[in-house]
């Protein structure tokens, strides 16, 4: 078995999730919320099993209902 680059490896797994998840929305419940002086906004989105870290850019906030 060939072993593949960090490079290699993250290009295969991006690929893979663009081609499972074109359109996703996601409901969880969001806590550590940060602003940065950049204007992201850091969080972490969660439900009873389980959490991910997450940001939303500068300039996304207009997208937001």
């Amino acid at each position: 078995m060939k072993a593949l680059s960090v490079t290699e490896l993250t290009l295969q797994i991006k690929r893979q999730l663009e081609l499972g998840f074109t359109n996703v929305f996601v409901q969880g419940e969001i806590s550590n919320i940060k602003l940065q002086s950049s204007g992201h906004f850091y969080f972490t989105l969660k439900d009873s099993g389980a959490q991910m870290s997450c940001v939303l850019f500068k300039g996304q906030t207009k997208n937001l209902s």
